[in-house]
């Protein structure tokens, strides 16, 4: 090792860092608050451990000279797919440069242990959950505005050159995904973003895949068709456009992790997309029923503790002053079990598009005992007993009986969430919540930047949710480490 590659300063670090911006945050998505600490200093990599350094490290980048820029412009002007041992230039579902071994003489290694100085804070939203640092060019450590100068010199315009078009600034974050964290389906599209970028900091084996996604033929995102699993000195880079749809996997595993350095090249003029038609679906279409005159008997389905005149007032009292409550075994127990008994004989549906919400619903041919449960919801009965608990005079609802298992998730969208509506949930196949990670459903404003959870439903069964919405709901991604494998979920919303 030589000093041009790495001099040692052996003075202790004592810059002062600026104040948390979250205005450099990505908006896309809603803020949810957190019950516990947010931000989180962290010297290990797993970012709890708050011993503080000695040493700061100033070190040289450069790409690699033994990349050929030339073969990559020309193959990616081409659209030509090309791979080799150190670069792969993937076409489908849509251009994706891959380069190994990207900085020349990368210390990995300290590079990473110069990165235990910044602050993590939880990126806790409807679309993902992991850990993410301020903008880089917010720190002033000898090593981060060394690296931050290397994007923008050398990084910004070996990019620019490739792509032949002239790219203005960077955004970039360093971003650390631990256990059971995530971020789902999306496109990157956001004001002037021209090129995605991430440098991978770990490998493989320690997971969080980026996920490609392919479309359908009206341009929605529809399924995975290739993973890129991280390797440490990887850099990745691809033009954001209406069909960059990818995600990044779960983490699975206690000492697992994904540590990598992403942002966006920007341009002085983005191009300009045209979004895939969305014909809303099931609870999301303008698709309303009105109350069944059917035989149901009430007394035979529902608790008798919340038919007499004296619960139903407390009810009331109680969505009046809150707007919400759970009424545990509410539905008596053999219709319950007769429900439960023949969840596993329906045929199920999947419900996307997968950039808004993933999970299975019932098809139209039930078991009776499914039917009727339906019934019971849509029935006259249940309307006027509704009236009694609410006081509102509904007149019409739409109905989903869902499937969820892990991966699944439904995301904030462009519903008129400014429609008073009362939605009912009932939960089928999960005892005990503690065996559910995510799939929680939150029910936000959306007037604020910051969002506020209002109200927070967990996936218990046979408890009627009653909640009087006039903000939007959203339910969290299921994660594959949970005990329970698979729940079932009746939401019936009611209008006036």
């Amino acid at each position: 090792m030589n000093s041009e590659e790495e001099e040692i300063c052996s003075e202790s670090s004592s810059e002062s860092e600026p104040e948390l911006e979250c205005d450099q945050w990505d908006s896309d998505c809603k803020i949810l608050p957190l019950t516990t600490v947010s931000c989180v200093t962290g010297r290990h990599l797993m970012p709890t451990c708050t011993a503080l350094s000695q040493k700061r490290f100033r070190r040289c980048f450069t790409i690699r000279s033994e990349i050929s820029q030339a073969s990559i412009k020309n193959n990616y002007k081409a659209d030509k797919q090309l791979k080799s041992d150190n670069f792969e230039l993937i076409i489908q579902p849509f251009k994706v440069c891959v380069i190994n071994n990207f900085i020349e003489n990368f210390w990995i290694e300290k590079f990473v242990t110069s990165l235990y100085d910044l602050d993590f804070n939880l990126r806790h939203l409807d679309l993902y959950e992991f850990f993410q640092s301020r903008d880089l060019k917010h720190y002033n450590s000898d090593t981060m505005v060394t690296f931050y100068k290397f994007l923008i010199d050398d990084v910004k315009q070996w990019v620019s050159a490739i792509i032949d078009t002239d790219l203005t600034d960077v955004s970039v974050t360093c971003s650390l995904y631990t256990n059971t964290d995530y971020l789902l389906v999306h496109d990157d599209q956001k004001d002037d973003r021209k090129i995605a970028f991430i440098l991978y900091l770990t490998d493989e084996n320690e997971g969080g895949a980026l996920q490609l996604i392919g479309t359908d033929s009206r341009g929605h995102p529809n399924q995975s068709v290739k993973n890129l699993w991280p390797r440490a000195n990887q850099f990745v880079f691809f033009p954001v456009t209406n069909r960059s749809y990818h995600r990044v996997s779960e983490i699975v595993g206690l000492n697992k992790y994904r540590l990598s350095i992403n942002g966006w090249f920007h341009t002085k003029s983005p191009e300009k997309f045209e979004a895939p038609l969305y014909k809303p679906q099931g609870l999301f279409a303008d698709t309303y029923s009105s109350p069944k005159t059917i035989d149901i008997d009430l007394k035979s389905w529902i608790n008798i503790d919340y038919l007499s005149p004296k619960s139903i007032q407390l009810i009331q009292n109680h969505v009046e002053e809150n707007s919400e409550i759970s009424l545990k075994n509410f539905l008596k127990l053999e219709p319950f079990q007769a429900i439960i008994a023949q969840l596993g004989n329906i045929d199920w549906a999947k419900r996307g598009p997968i950039n808004r919400l993933n999970y299975d619903v019932a098809a139209s041919k039930l078991p009776h005992p499914i039917e009727r449960l339906l019934d019971l919801f849509q029935s006259n009965q249940m309307f006027a007993l509704l009236h009694q608990y609410t006081q509102l005079d509904l007149v019409k609802v739409k109905t989903e009986l869902q499937r969820w298992t892990p991966d699944n998730y439904e995301l904030l969208n462009d519903y008129d969430w400014s429609k008073n509506e009362l939605d009912l949930t009932v939960y089928f196949g999960c005892q005990n919540p503690r065996n559910v990670i995510g799939a929680r459903t939150h029910y936000v404003t959306i007037e604020d930047e910051v969002q506020n959870a209002l109200i927070t439903i967990e996936p218990v069964e046979n408890v009627l949710n009653l909640v009087y919405r006039d903000s939007a709901r959203f339910t969290k991604y299921f994660s594959a480490q949970s005990e329970c494998k698979c729940f079932y979920k009746l939401i019936c919303c009611y209008s006036e």
